[in-house]
């Protein structure tokens, strides 16, 4: 068993955590440390983690984390961990507003569905199909807003915990991947590093049944109305301008009347195609 200190990630939902466990787990096999995704194994079980951590049970929790020698993730939300301090920590995060626009998507068509968790997820799945996009993530705003400000008061100022943006990952792998492996202080073997790189591929065709719907950053102004952006930007104004997701704020309100105006005239093409139409077809009766 390696010695390296134990490596904690966290992140939200909608962040390419499924994609992020692919990785650990070649990393620990790799580097001869133990993978342990406690969350994803208690959700497949019907339980929650957070629930087993707020039990007031610390001598449980404790025994369950060690400072050595392990890969522990991803976690989808901040829980306080025992001797933090002493661990290689990653936090990975997305923009909130594709965040959301993810989540109703994944909600309404393609969570996975556990035995465990059928009945609830069914109807989750349900209720969101019976609503439109905008209201989904208007309703879960606060909910992600609360993660995003816990890793900000717990963890993002702490020397030990790197902040890595998953619109990095997308856009410049290998960066990406060279940025975690430094912080980490680990050195995994060559053949691991390229065949990561070349497994890296971002580029999807959309499909509303598909985990991996879409993964281009922005997705929230292609389908998100305009004032719902809006109304994100003031809820979640300072986790924007902190982490750069909006730098400027005149520009954004620049580009989101552009963006109404472009959607507007698409509008007026529509009509005139459809009253064309009509024309056409009363002159051919």
């Amino acid at each position: 068993m390696t010695t390296n200190p134990s490596i904690i990630w966290f992140t939200t939902h909608k962040c390419a955590s499924v994609y992020a466990t692919e990785i650990l787990q070649k990393l620990a096999h790799d580097l001869g440390m133990t993978y342990v995704n406690y969350e994803g194994n208690l959700w497949e079980a019907g339980q929650s983690l957070g629930k087993l951590i707020s039990s007031n049970d610390p001598e449980k929790i404790n025994n369950m984390f060690k400072t050595t020698g392990h890969i522990y993730g991803p976690f989808r939300q901040y829980y306080p961990i025992s001797e933090m301090e002493k661990y290689k920590v990653i936090v990975m995060l997305r923009d909130p507003r594709d965040v959301l626009t993810s989540l109703y998507f994944s909600i309404a068509y393609s969570h996975g569905i556990p035995e465990s968790q059928k009945t609830k997820i069914e109807a989750a799945m349900e209720d969101a199909r019976n609503k439109n996009i905008d209201d989904l993530v208007l309703e879960h705003s606060p909910w992600l807003s609360t993660k995003y400000n816990q890793y900000e008061k717990y963890l993002l100022a702490k020397k030990n915990v790197l902040l890595l943006k998953y619109e990095d990952m997308v856009t410049d792998f290998p960066v990406w991947l060279s940025e975690m492996f430094k912080h980490l202080a680990i050195k995994p073997s060559e053949q691991l590093r390229k065949e990561l790189i070349d497994e890296a591929k971002f580029e999807v065709k959309e499909d509303i049944y598909s985990h991996k719907r879409q993964v281009k950053p922005g997705d929230h102004r292609r389908k998100l109305q305009v004032n719902t952006i809006k109304q994100l930007n003031l809820e979640l104004q300072d986790i924007l301008k902190i982490h750069g997701w909006v730098s400027n704020q005149l520009q954004e309100e620049d580009e989101l009347f552009q963006l109404n105006l472009e959607r507007s005239r698409e509008k007026l093409e529509k009509f005139k195609f459809g009253l064309e139409q009509a024309k056409q077809q009363i002159t051919s009766d």
